[in-house]
């Protein structure tokens, strides 16, 4: 599932904790930074020790650890597997376009899906052994700790994770045993420092990117991402370019035949959810589904309603945790079709199945998904630079400084590529740029000046790469 592919945008953040020279300069990135990484210490702390101690720094080790990570999440789905005689519920785990891209991003994602996975373990036990024993209490105080750790948001997953299992246990009248109470108390309180550190950060006023307007086209596209539908229908940068069109409806008509398969995909997953959990649970006693159920759709209401209400942008990355219990349903709808009676009703879900398994070998191996190519990107421009042309750079510093581009931020100066939008100095009173470099204009050119500037003065392109854009007032020979 790991790809070599060049570090894009976020991943970029990713790697200049990497970059620390010791653990010093370490924490004191994590104290000063301003972005959501600080929110995510424990990810980035696993790469710092990756990359300074373990010397595993190239673009595949970044994102090697996840193996352990993913490795997590299908152990604890044999796990659950197992005690709801699901046998093969790893393996859909394991054909999920959005597990195959997560697993390739140098990022807390995978780390938070098998936190999350180990969670939902721990609330299975729990509701399937009435509340009995401490294994299942040890599991949510290690997997609540280590996911809290991985992301500020876990609180959401495992508050609601630890509401369900609370309602089951009052409404069948179990108890607690003392020391499953106290184990609990103890995961607790050391996720204090933890609630500490981001409280800090809030009042620092860290805070996230906010590239969309939040509505409910926003809200659709988080399913689209999560169900894994963009590996066999439209990329996620056709949809940014949607997402931007003064003429969507008009847009997605055009576009109508790359939408046939993801419409086809969620209307069958659909269809398994709404025949397989009504058959499943009129065999044995719901608790379980609904258990997962409650969990799952407690943490994506409130996501989704914090969305909307708030304008804040929760993608379908920031559901990594619940992403298990999802899965877990999913296998539990399956079951429930293939205990069926009619072979007809137990043979088209294989062909959602198949669908799966196309968009994830296509989030790995499909040219059109590859990540945002900055190494081709910083490349050129070097080549530019040591030609003797200035170049502006609308792109993030922070993959540019893994790739040894040192980045002008508030003048131009001699043989470093200037980045225009972050200086206080007027755009027109500048000279002309030799080359521009832009990737993501909506980000990094929002109010549009520079895309101004280039077509005044009828700019070309001189070349193309995943997500960038170069353009040059002279002829400028790429390099091959």
């Amino acid at each position: 599932m790991i790809s070599n592919d060049s570090l894009w945008l976020d991943e970029g953040n990713t790697a200049i904790y990497a970059l620390q020279p010791d653990l010093k300069y370490f924490f004191h990135r994590l104290w000063i930074d301003r972005q959501a990484d600080c929110q995510m210490p424990l990810s980035m702390f696993c790469t710092w020790i990756g990359g300074v101690i373990l010397g595993l720094d190239s673009e595949w080790q970044l994102r090697a650890g996840n193996f352990f990570w993913g490795a997590a999440a299908l152990i604890a789905l044999a796990r659950i597997g197992r005690r709801l005689e699901i046998p093969w519920l790893p393996m859909l785990l394991a054909i999920q376009p959005y597990f195959w891209f997560y697993m390739n991003e140098a990022r807390p994602y995978a780390l938070e899906l098998g936190g999350g996975a180990w969670v939902l373990v721990a609330l299975v036990e729990f509701v399937l052994d009435h509340a009995a024993g401490t294994i299942w209490a040890w599991t949510l105080a290690i997997a609540g700790f280590l996911l809290f750790g991985a992301t500020m948001l876990a609180v959401l997953p495992v508050g609601m994770t630890v509401l369900a299992g609370a309602f089951f246990a009052w409404r069948h009248g179990w108890r607690l045993e003392r020391r499953a109470a106290k184990i609990l108390l103890l995961g607790l309180t050391a996720c204090v420092p933890l609630a500490a550190f981001y409280a800090t950060t809030l009042y620092h006023g860290v805070i996230g990117a906010q590239v969309w307007r939040v509505d409910a086209k926003f809200v659709a596209y988080v399913f689209y991402e999560f169900t894994g539908m963009g590996g066999i229908g439209l990329s996620y940068a056709d949809i940014r370019e949607l997402a931007r069109s003064p003429q969507l409806a008009h847009e997605l008509a055009a576009r109508l035949p790359q939408l046939l398969l993801p419409a086809l995909l969620g209307v069958m997953l659909v269809g398994i959810f709404f025949q397989g959990l009504r058959r499943r649970l009129s065999l044995r006693p719901p608790t379980v589904p609904l258990a997962i159920v409650l969990a799952l759709g407690l943490t994506a209401g409130v996501l989704v309603t914090a969305s909307l209400v708030l304008h804040k942008a929760f993608w379908a990355r920031h559901y990594a945790p619940v992403f298990p219990f999802y899965v877990t349903l999913l296998g539990i709808a399956l079951a429930g079709i293939f205990s069926g009676q009619r072979s007809w009703r137990r043979r088209w879900p294989v062909l959602a199945l198949a669908l799966l398994l196309w968009s994830a070998l296509a989030f790995r191996f499909a040219p059109a998904l590859r990540k945002e190519d900055y190494r081709s990107a910083v490349r050129f421009t070097k080549q530019t630079l040591v030609e003797g042309k200035s170049v502006w750079w609308l792109a993030s510093g922070y993959p540019a400084i893994y790739y040894d581009l040192d980045v002008a931020f508030n003048q131009p100066q001699p043989g470093k590529p200037f980045c225009p939008l972050r200086s206080p100095l007027d755009l027109h009173t500048l000279p002309l740029p030799d080359v521009v470099v832009i990737s993501k204009p909506d980000l990094h050119d929002p109010d549009g000046a520079v895309q101004k500037i280039i077509a005044e003065n009828h700019y070309g392109i001189a070349t193309r790469y995943q997500s960038f854009t170069i353009w040059t007032n002279a002829v400028v020979k790429p390099e091959n």
